[in-house]
């Protein structure tokens, strides 16, 4: 339930002995004219020149439109593929990592006994990539959905009759799982920080959005709701050929409205940024006797089975979603009881059913259609990359560290870490609104703030590593890949709800693995993660000028740092509990200036979709955009001023860039992007992060330093 803010819906003196000092020339008269920059002409610098090159657009004015300027020639030579929503320097790095592991993960032989951790995650990515040649697998997806209490899925209006009296929503959930109609995981229990506790959530829709489910009949929402409609039949078809044509209609339409009623009870992501008002600490007891409709005992129980766990009556749960929850009880009373089976098939279908149905594949894709703008399927490879990535991400981060890890990497984006925190602390000191006992708070904060880099100790360890996976048994060579990624799925689960009795461990928390691109701030630990996917490509590399760096990846390590003081994460202590640790006075003088972040990005039309921003649900991500690109500045400044005297580096033929130059050109760089236009509606509605190009330009037009860099004219747009 704990939103885990994340940047993005990843031979020493030598290189640097190769620097040529252009000494300043001395006039006659001894005015000496010192403007001694160093120039860097080593090939990783000629390669980054080239790479700047090709990326600008010279022609655009910097002080009208900063991103085109820096991202027009990139845009102008790449085009999105096919299978993909977007492209984008994002997506680069991220690509180049897939085949990365592709090439890692195809070229490990395959044992059937005795199997590894790394043996596992190879074979099932081979069985994955067999998929599309094989015949469908029925039994296989029957067996899960046997499981979950769902062997008669789909229920038809026939069959109920036949049976006779049917028995209540409430007993009907209860013979379900609980992921039907709640989220639930096993967190860091933000009261008390030395255990877990059970959250509880609202539904989260895993295929079509929560506005396109609340509004089915809009003239943009029309086309996927049909291709989802599609999608549904085809399900239930697999799973009972029998059905009529009139049947499957009655069912799906039921299922839609179905889920259009579940839609509307939660609560639109922009009304969830005030998490003091959203938490309730109840106990379990206490939700039965309140919400008798809601069997929330039964249903965890069963859940926490599976881990030889018994729950106590008066076991604490924390609660996200109280109004969604009483609206989920008052529905339970009177919703049809087959109509609530069938949707906790659908549930588990919309999971599982690509493992075993062609039909199924080919419907999905027709959705990602509607919804993505794509063309095609991306190829299967891929897919069974991402499969394998994100059910062993252990395993396959330790495959991938083995390979691709750099220690220069991790230390300087360490040093990085330090120099920004520096810059915030002093940042701090000069904020007027903030009074004193605030700041002494926000100080200590700043100072328990960890980072996370690259990876972590204990993903070296193989002993370690085979734990993770214990439940996960040998896997024969001819197992079907459904199976397989079940059985993953499963381990995965149990080890979540074993947490429920352990005490918490910061260092085994790693979000999202290691072979990512991405950056992370938990807020309720109060740390930053920069996993080794990200230290590499656009974001950093050794042997180039610092400034580059600075504006990359140092940009993404001040944003990570300032999302601990957005509106959200603001609200967490040094120590990532949930409290107020800020007086009334200074709040509402940060709310103040939240909301002018608001009205800013309210103010903008996208032009590709002729759409408003989405300034509420963004917020966060914008505060952060805007704090990260200044921090990453004064970090640079103060590293220019001090330790170069203020000679800065320079690229090998691009002599007229200045470093602070460099800076913001290689910020604009990380951001570049192409999508297309239904993706970006999408995003618009759902993405808490802003598009590509107001993460630039917004930012940057903010900042006096930009316009002095770039000596944009008082009058210019980005000025």
């Amino acid at each position: 339930a704990m939103k885990v803010r994340s940047l993005a819906a990843l031979g020493f003196l030598l290189s640097w002995g190769r620097f040529i000092v252009s000494t300043p020339t001395k006039t006659t008269d001894d005015k000496s004219n010192f403007k001694a920059y160093n120039v860097c002409d080593t090939p990783v610098c000629i390669r980054r020149a080239k790479l700047i090159n090709d990326s600008l657009n010279t022609s655009v004015d910097p002080c009208t439109d900063f991103y085109s300027y820096a991202c027009g020639g990139w845009m102008a030579k790449h085009k999105i593929p096919d299978s993909k929503p977007s492209t984008g320097s994002f997506r680069l790095v991220n690509e180049e990592l897939k085949e990365t592991l592709r090439d890692i993960l195809g070229n490990i032989t395959l044992v059937g006994h005795n199997q590894n951790v790394t043996d596992k995650a190879a074979l099932i990515y081979n069985a994955c990539l067999a998929v599309p040649n094989l015949e469908d697998q029925r039994d296989v997806v029957l067996a899960i959905l046997n499981v979950s209490g769902l062997a008669d899925w789909p229920k038809t209006h026939r069959e109920a009759c036949a049976k006779g009296d049917a028995p209540n929503a409430t007993a009907v959930l209860a013979k379900t799982k609980i992921s039907t109609v709640l989220s639930t995981s096993v967190s860091r229990d933000i009261r008390n920080l030395s255990n877990h506790a059970i959250q509880l959530d609202q539904l989260t829709f895993p295929k079509v959005g929560r506005n396109q489910l609340i509004n089915q009949t809009t003239k943009s929402s029309k086309p996927i709701i049909a291709a989802y409609k599609k999608l549904i039949k085809v399900s239930m078809k697999f799973m009972k050929p029998s059905l009529c044509d009139d049947e499957l209609e009655q069912l799906s339409d039921d299922l839609l409205a179905f889920e259009g009623k579940l839609a509307n009870m939660t609560t639109p992501p922009e009304k969830r940024r005030d998490f003091l008002k959203m938490y309730h600490r109840v106990t379990l007891d206490e939700l039965e006797k309140n919400f008798s409709h809601v069997p929330i005992r039964a249903l965890l129980q069963k859940e926490f089975s599976l881990a030889n766990i018994t729950l106590a009556y008066n076991e604490t749960v924390e609660l996200f979603a109280l109004d969604y929850y009483k609206k989920l009880d008052e529905f339970l009373r009177c919703a049809d009881p087959d109509t609530l089976y069938n949707y906790a098939g659908l549930r588990r279908m919309l999971m599982w059913a690509d493992v075993g149905s062609k039909e199924y594949r080919n419907a999905s894709l027709e959705l990602k259609k509607a919804t993505d703008g794509i063309r095609q399927e991306k190829p299967r490879w891929q897919i069974c990359v991402d499969a394998v990535n994100g059910g062993m991400s252990e395993s396959v981060g330790y495959l991938y560290v083995q390979r691709k890890f750099s220690h220069q990497a991790k230390e300087e984006v360490q040093d990085l870490a330090t120099r920004i925190m520096v810059a915030f602390n002093e940042t701090l000191q000069k904020l007027k609104w903030m009074d004193e006992e605030t700041r002494v708070q926000a100080e200590a904060k700043l100072r328990k703030m960890r980072e996370k880099i690259a990876y972590p100790e204990w993903l070296l360890n193989k002993t370690h590593l085979e734990g993770l996976y214990r439940y996960v048994p040998n896997l024969p060579l001819d197992a079907p890949y459904g199976k397989m990624i079940y059985a993953v799925a499963l381990n995965n689960w149990i080890q979540d709800l074993k947490k429920l009795r352990l005490p918490y461990d910061s260092d085994s928390e790693w979000l999202e693995g290691t072979a990512v691109v991405n950056a992370f701030y938990n807020p309720s630990a109060n740390e930053m993660v920069f996993p080794s996917g990200i230290l590499q490509g656009v974001f950093y590399e050794h042997g180039i000028p610092r400034s580059l760096n600075f504006g990359a990846i140092g940009m993404v390590v001040g944003h990570e740092m300032t999302h601990g003081f957005d509106d959200t994460g603001s609200q967490f202590d040094a120590d990532g509990a949930l409290k107020q640790w800020w007086t009334n006075k200074t709040r509402a003088e940060f709310m103040k200036r939240t909301k002018c972040f608001e009205e800013e990005y309210g103010d903008i039309t996208d032009k590709q979709t002729n759409m408003t921003l989405n300034a509420k649900n963004t917020v966060g991500e914008n505060i952060a955009d805007n704090g990260g690109l200044r921090l990453s500045f004064e970090a640079y400044k103060n590293l220019l001023e001090v330790e170069y005297l203020n000679v800065d580096t320079r690229l090998k033929g691009m002599e007229h860039f200045t470093g602070k130059q460099l800076f913001f050109i290689s910020t604009g760089m990380i951001w570049c992007s192409l999508s297309r236009p239904e993706y970006i509606k999408m995003l618009i509605q759902y993405d808490p992060h802003s598009p590509g190009r107001y993460r630039v330009n917004v930012p940057m037009s903010n900042m006096e330093t930009f316009s002095d860099t770039f000596n944009c004219p008082a009058n210019s747009t980005m000025n």
